[in-house]
C-alpha cells in the first residue's frame, strides 16, 4: 500500500527545493523567505531542506547558482592577512586585505568553463529583475556587512562596487589587460583601493 506524505529525499527532491527557493527568494526577498515556507512550496518536510543545505544562506547560494558564500571569502581574507601569507591563489606575494579580497572574489568565478560564466548569468538576472537585485543585496547585507554593523555604510557600498566593477570588466566587457591579467596582478593593483575603502578615513 502506498503511504501518503512528504516525498523522501533524493536528487529530484533537492531540485524541487532549489526551484521553490529560487521562486521564494525572487518573490519575497532573502529576509522574508523562510525555510519552512520553501519546504511547503516544494512539498517536503523542513528537515529535508536542512538535510541538503546548511541553512538559508547555503540554500540561497544554490538557488542563484552562486559559486560561494561571501562570508566564506571574508573569513579566508581574514585568515590570509592575519598570517601574512602568500597569495591564496598562487599568483604572487600579498600582504594586505584588499589584494587578497580581490583575488578570492575573482577567483571564485574562474572555476567556471568558460571562466566567469556564472557571473555573467547572475549579472543578467540582476540587471533584468529588480527583485533578484533586492534578494542579492539583502543576502550580502546579512552574510557580510552585518558583521561590520558599526562601520560606515559607505564602506560596504564602495567595496561592493569596486569588486563588481572588476568582475564586470573582466568577464562581461572583457577589457584588456584586465580580462587576461593574472589574479595576483589585479589584486596588487586594485587591492590598495579596497584597503582605503575598508580602513581609511573617508572624510579625510
Amino acid at each position: 500500500m502506498t503511504t501518503l506524505g512528504r516525498r523522501p529525499g533524493n536528487q529530484d527532491t533537492r531540485s524541487a527545493i532549489v526551484q521553490a527557493a529560487r521562486a521564494a527568494f525572487i518573490e519575497k526577498g532573502y529576509q522574508a523567505a523562510s525555510i519552512r515556507g520553501i519546504a511547503r512550496d516544494a512539498g517536503v518536510d523542513p528537515s529535508l531542506v536542512h538535510h541538503y543545505f546548511d541553512g538559508k544562506a547555503a540554500l540561497f547560494v544554490a538557488a542563484l547558482d552562486l559559486p560561494a558564500d561571501p562570508r566564506d571569502i571574508k573569513d579566508q581574507v581574514g585568515a590570509a592577512t592575519a598570517a601574512g601569507s602568500s597569495s591564496p591563489v598562487g599568483d604572487g606575494p600579498v600582504g594586505i586585505a584588499g589584494s587578497v579580497l580581490v583575488e578570492l572574489f575573482l577567483g571564485q568565478w574562474e572555476v567556471d568553463d568558460p571562466p566567469g560564466s556564472r557571473f555573467r548569468a547572475l549579472a543578467q538576472a540582476v540587471s533584468s529583475s529588480p527583485a533578484v537585485a533586492d534578494a542579492v543585496r539583502q543576502f550580502l547585507a546579512d552574510r557580510v556587512w552585518s558583521l561590520l554593523a558599526n562601520e560606515d555604510p559607505r564602506r560596504s557600498a564602495l567595496v561592493s562596487a569596486q569588486l563588481v566593477g572588476l568582475a564586470w570588466g573582466r568577464y562581461i566587457l572583457r577589457t584588456e589587460p584586465l580580462a587576461s591579467a593574472p589574479l595576483g596582478e589585479i589584486g596588487r593593483l586594485a587591492g590598495p583601493v579596497l584597503d582605503r575603502y575598508m580602513t581609511a578615513d573617508l572624510d579625510g
